[in-house]
């Protein structure tokens, strides 16, 4: 029987990626509009249809959204001009890699009948 429904922990992932990319969206009304601040309105972007796509049931959205998240705490492309909130995205998106992985990971090894 297929997995129709996703865990809780998945739901909540795609929450909190979600809310980080419409926060993120949001700086064009909160900071001068210059390169930085489009390129984390495009990070944005693509956090909020990842989120979307974390709603669902399938393994490519948790890989991604492993990849995507641990990338950007690794690499800190398109850094917020203010560090403490650069410090607070950088937390969840290494929050959210693990928490991708560990799904993944879970899901990879269920059972199949």
């Amino acid at each position: 029987m297929p997995v129709t429904s996703p865990p809780p922990l998945r739901i909540a992932t795609a929450t909190v990626v979600t809310a980080a990319g419409v926060a993120q969206v949001a700086m064009l009304w909160v900071f001068d509009l210059g390169a930085p601040v489009l390129l984390t309105a495009l990070a944005g972007g693509c956090y909020v249809l990842l989120g979307l796509g974390l709603f669902g049931v399938s393994r490519f959205a948790l890989a991604l959204a492993a990849a995507v998240c641990g990338a950007r705490a690794w690499l800190a492309f398109a850094p917020v001009p203010v560090p403490m909130w650069e410090q607070l995205r950088t937390a969840v998106d290494v929050l959210v890699a693990v928490t991708a992985l560990g799904l993944l990971w879970q899901a990879r090894h269920a059972p199949t009948h």
